[in-house]
């Protein structure tokens, strides 16, 4: 059999572009299975709550440096022909390893020994997530030139995305759940080898058919970044700079998952019915997913994205209050999931799409094609965030009276209970601080961020081409 032909309308295989999709999933699955459950999991590991807060903090200056750092060898080091593809191929297979070390950690050590098990294995998996994270996002630049097909490409890569979410939520949950109450190590196994057979197809069939772009006659010859260059060049893209500086502050104070499923538990009494959330959150995703490019067409990214938030944050502010007034249950969170569903979901397929936006417009802005510093920066700000907010969250749960218990499993809480004072005192510091800093930064979003989909895509033109520098101004909503 031959090799499958583009479409007419496409410069991509349906192969290509599937292998690519598939590696999102097995992606996706390693970053949930320790961004979701880590906390979960050390929570029942019998560690002082102020010393995981530390070491969670400690390992996150290792994420500050990987991420740029990686950036820097991502931009510097040249294959032949292939950009982002060697890169993925190696992070899949250096990923089910550090996940699985990461959870089958012995159960003979002391404390001393956890918390070094812990830092060992929490390095090794950001560090090949970091890996798999730069150049998986930058393969949508290389594998077409056509801001239609890049954002098919990018809107479906959130869709499976999502689908590898929810197949990893739905088996991660249930396996560790009360109801199963397999071990945190087997379910890693399993879950990881399911991981990998998504990350295969793009072994044989992914293709990087743009990996070299053509250079502009006012573009500067192509050499490798210098470290000064890369932080002169996030000084002058203010729009990625504004956007994801505002995402990792926000971020860090967003520490609602750090009580993990031990929270869920103590709060609702059980946590299968995440299952139903997690399913309810997910069904919009392939249809979203497919008249995206079309909404795109019609609708400014930007304001659909926040459009889409404000109406999530304030089912979010409605729920906070509902715990005080007794009527935060199963039921309501049900609801609420299937409520916001459609925003959330809509948000998250935009959402990434803006390091593309900022990409061409620091292109368009300063020449240089920076594809591995967008996206690494796209990378560190959903990473550090995350750890940051744990840490804290962590450490704020370790001042109120809320207790840990040692066991092998959520199953394993059965026996145990918490006073009402204390999961109250949970439920503010887990939620309180996130709501105040989401506000604040939608507030800073709409304010200042001023970059439009329809100028993007005049500057996208520029950058390949298509356009004189004076058509391309001409033709701009506003200077930029």
């Amino acid at each position: 059999m031959g090799t499958p032909k583009a479409s007419k309308k496409y410069s991509t295989t349906l192969m290509e572009r599937g292998s690519f999709w598939f590696y999102g999933i097995g992606m996706i699955f390693y970053y949930m299975i320790v961004g979701s459950y880590m906390n979960t999991f050390l929570l029942l590991q019998g560690i002082d709550l102020a010393k995981i807060a530390v070491i969670l903090l400690v390992v996150k200056i290792w994420d500050a440096v990987n991420d740029p750092l990686f950036a820097y060898i991502f931009d510097r080091v040249k294959f032949k022909k292939e950009k982002c593809l060697p890169w993925l191929r190696l992070a899949a297979l250096l990923m089910p390893l550090a996940c699985i070390g990461f959870f089958n950690m012995p159960t003979g050590l002391g404390e001393f020994g956890k918390l070094a098990w812990f830092t060992v294995f929490y390095v090794l998996w950001d560090a090949t997530y970091t890996i798999c994270d730069v150049p998986f996002f930058s393969m949508t630049t290389t594998m077409s030139v056509d801001m239609n097909e890049r954002n098919m490409l990018f809107s479906v890569a959130r869709v499976f995305h999502g689908a590898g979410n929810l197949f990893c939520t739905t088996m991660m949950t249930w396996m560790i759940g009360e109801k199963c109450g397999m071990a945190f190590g087997k379910a890693a196994i399993i879950t990881c080898l399911v991981g990998a057979v998504f990350t295969l197809p793009l072994f044989f069939w992914g293709k990087e058919k743009y990996a070299i772009l053509p250079k502009r006659e006012d573009e500067e010859e192509s050499h490798p970044f210098t470290l000064r260059e890369m932080f002169s060049y996030l000084k002058q893209n203010k729009y990625l700079t504004l956007l994801y500086g505002i995402q990792i502050a926000s971020g860090c104070l967003c520490v609602g998952g750090a009580a993990g499923m031990v929270g869920t538990y103590f709060i609702y009494g059980q946590t299968s019915f995440g299952i139903i959330t997690t399913w309810l959150n997910m069904i919009p995703g392939p249809v979203l997913g497919l008249l995206l490019p079309l909404i795109l067409k019609k609708v400014d990214r930007f304001k659909l994205y926040m459009t889409c938030n404000i109406f999530s944050f304030a089912w979010s502010v409605l729920t906070f209050f509902a715990y005080f007034m007794g009527w935060l249950n199963v039921t309501w969170a049900i609801v609420g999931s299937a409520l916001t569903a459609i925003p959330t979901t809509m948000s998250g397929l935009v959402g990434y799409m803006f390091t593309i936006d900022a990409l061409e417009y620091g292109r368009y802005k300063t020449g240089i094609n920076a594809v591995g510093i967008n996206f690494a920066v796209q990378t560190f700000s959903a990473k550090f965030p995350g750890a940051i907010a744990s840490s804290l969250g962590v450490w704020l749960l370790s001042l109120t009276s809320f207790v840990m218990y040692e066991a092998d499993s959520i199953a394993g809480l059965a026996n145990f209970t918490q006073t009402e004072q204390a999961v109250t005192e949970m439920w503010l510091v887990t939620q309180l601080p996130g709501l105040i800093a989401t506000f604040i930064s939608y507030a800073l979003l709409i304010c200042f961020y001023k970059l439009r989909s329809k100028d993007v895509a005049i500057m996208a033109k520029y950058n390949a081409g298509e356009l004189t520098r004076e058509e391309a101004d001409s033709l701009m909503s506003r200077k930029y």
